[in-house]
């Protein structure tokens, strides 16, 4: 039976590493270089089952000997959002935001031979909660209260706490007013290697190795349902000095203009960023992807906010033609795109869905019709 647990442990464990190895790794580090303080709400209440998430990130963080020497206040109730206001001159905003947690610090929970660990372990707790709040579309901003005696004297009154319950800080929470663009704090003057002010070893990256691509005109494919696989897929247009992909769920199989000229037909919305790069390269690629995570973060990131291959970890190969793809791609698929056109609503008929444009900020579709230069799989 050990020996059972220990598998499945080790299956598990190798399961996680490889969705971190698979970009997992970049969303989660996407989400903290986007947190920034947001100090302005909406007139929203945060609903209860987010706030019970935040607690819940909250006492996941680590503590000295797994101690928990925490508590957390949580504060809806508009009189006390004012009071926590007024106690506490950083935290001014929380007279008009919808939700505040106060971490406290428990010392009847401390470590008894370090006691002063528990302003470590509620600081773990409080950066918790706010990489949450960033999570689920909230907006929150940390204002401390211990160690200054006047705030943690202050706060207390208005929560009423007892001797051995100590306020650390205040969050203050809730829907932001408006988006605020996080800070690059990137600084490699703070940085040092194995000794203060040493300087960044010189590394050896090992050598790449992938499964091979294999040409091949044997694609057995149901038009139908080839572009409404899981997840979708990727469609890249670009050259070597720069490219974009983005995930779509939409394309046509098929021949065109005599025998044997087969066609790739795919979809690009106005303001896709991917657009212009279709409208100024001869050549596209298609692929499909195993990995879902690749697919989502390439549907829900602009290539106009940074470089989403690069933020993944992808690696860029080129065909003959200069064709962007990506090595890590199951299958890849050249075109040469030989007609392209934008929608034109006067000429839809009756069954198109007219409203799935009422308010589409992405404009009207381009479809663009490639002929199949090269087809490769693993």
């Amino acid at each position: 039976m050990a020996l059972l647990v220990a598998s499945a442990l080790t299956a598990t464990t190798q399961n996680h590493n490889r969705q971190l190895s698979n970009g997992m790794e970049d969303i989660v580090l996407d989400n903290i270089l986007a947190r920034t303080s947001i100090r302005s709400y909406q007139d929203r209440p945060v609903e209860q089952v987010k706030i019970e998430k935040l607690l819940r990130a909250g006492m996941a963080a680590p503590s000295a000997v797994d101690k928990r020497p925490w508590h957390f206040i949580v504060v809806t109730d508009k009189q006390v959002l004012e009071g926590l206001a007024q106690a506490n001159p950083n935290a001014g905003m929380a007279a008009r935001a919808p939700l505040a947690i106060v971490v406290c610090g428990d010392k009847t929970k401390a470590l008894t031979r370090v006691p002063d660990y528990w302003v470590q372990d509620a600081s773990a707790a409080t950066e918790n909660i706010l990489l949450a709040a960033q999570g689920m579309g909230l907006g929150a901003v940390w204002t401390g209260t211990y160690p200054v005696t006047d705030r943690v004297e202050k706060v207390a009154a208005v929560l009423n706490l007892p001797e051995h319950i100590i306020p650390f800080c205040t969050i203050v929470i809730g829907y932001p007013e408006k988006y605020q663009a996080p800070k690059d704090k990137w600084d490699e003057g703070n940085i040092s290697y194995n000794t203060f002010g040493g300087k960044k070893p010189e590394v050896i990256e090992p050598e790449r190795t992938f499964h091979e691509f294999t040409v091949t005109e044997d694609f057995l494919l149901n038009p139908f349902n080839y572009f409404s696989q899981p997840g979708g897929m990727l469609v890249c247009a670009g050259n070597r000095d720069k490219s974009n992909a983005m995930t779509i769920g939409w394309g046509a199989l098929g021949n065109l203009w005599g025998h044997g000229t087969n066609t790739v037909t795919v979809y690009v919305a106005e303001k896709r960023f991917t657009r212009e790069f279709m409208e100024n390269n001869d050549y596209f690629t298609i692929m499909t992807f195993k990995d879902r995570d690749v697919l989502r973060y390439m549907g829900t990131r602009s290539g106009r906010d940074g470089d989403k291959a690069a933020a993944l970890g992808l690696h860029v190969a080129y065909t003959e033609n200069g064709t962007p793809y990506y090595e890590e791609a199951e299958c890849v698929i050249e075109c040469k795109t030989m007609y392209s056109q934008e929608f034109a609503p006067e000429h839809f008929r009756d069954d198109v869905p007219r409203n799935f444009y009422d308010g589409f900020a992405a404009g009207y579709h381009s479809f663009y019709i490639g002929k199949v230069v090269k087809a490769m799989k693993k």
